[in-house]
């Protein structure tokens, strides 16, 4: 039973350790929801709380630079299939 303890102690440190670190990365222009010196009492102070927080609602969000999507066209409203279409319904009725 000591054994699970100490794990989950462990666990505690590390993710204390993680948001620390990755709280100290970020300017405090950055950082959502509260100031900087927040975060870090936060995530000391209310542990595994505080650093549960700060990922979820402190860590800025990353900037993701979106690509544009192809347009796509359906069959009916393309002017180039139409006239396919028509052009092999004229041959299919020529053979007749």
């Amino acid at each position: 039973m000591a054994s699970v303890f100490v794990l989950l102690l462990l666990l505690d440190l590390a993710l204390v350790i993680i948001a620390l670190v990755d709280c100290l990365r970020f300017k405090e222009d950055e950082i959502r929801t509260a100031p900087w010196a927040a975060w870090m009492f936060a995530i000391l102070l209310v542990s595994p709380f505080g650093a549960i927080a700060w990922f979820v609602k402190g860590r800025p969000v990353p900037k993701v630079a979106l690509r544009p999507r192809p347009v796509f066209v359906a069959p009916d409203d393309n002017p180039d299939f139409l006239k396919s279409l028509s052009a092999a319904i004229r041959d299919r009725d020529d053979n007749r």
